[in-house]
C-alpha cells in the first residue's frame, strides 16, 4: 500500500492555499544561508520533535533527494534525545529507517 501524506490530501482540498504556502516555504528557505541539505535535516528534527509522522516520513524522502545520507538523516534525529526523549526519538528513527529502506529499493 503506497503512502499518501496528510499534505497531498491537504493539497487536492485547498489548492490555492498550497500553492500560497508553497511560496511562502520558498522565501522563507531562500532567506538564509543554509543549504537544502541542511533545510531538509533541520525539518526531520522538527517534525519528529512535534510528532508529525507524516511530515517526519515526507521530509526524511526530501532530505535523501537533497543529498543527505541516511547516517545525517539518523544524526539528525539522534539530536532531539535530549531535548525531546527517548520514546520521540526512537519513533523518529524507526519512521526515518522505513523511508530509507524504501527509498533504496
Amino acid at each position: 500500500m503506497s503512502h499518501i501524506s496528510p499534505f497531498e490530501v491537504f493539497a487536492e482540498t485547498f489548492p490555492e492555499v498550497t500553492q500560497a504556502y508553497r511560496e511562502l516555504k520558498g522565501a522563507y528557505g531562500a532567506a538564509g544561508p543554509l543549504d537544502e541539505t541542511t533545510r531538509q535535516l533541520v525539518q526531520v528534527a522538527v517534525m519528529v520533535a512535534i510528532g508529525s509522522e507524516g511530515g517526519t516520513r515526507d521530509h526524511v524522502g526530501f532530505a535523501l533527494d537533497a543529498g543527505a545520507t541516511p547516517d545525517e538523516i539518523r544524526h539528525a534525529v539522534l539530536m532531539l534525545l535530549g531535548p525531546a526523549g527517548m520514546s520521540r526519538t526512537s519513533v523518529g528513527i524507526a519512521w526515518a529507517n522505513e523511508v530509507i529502506a524504501g527509498h533504496q529499493q
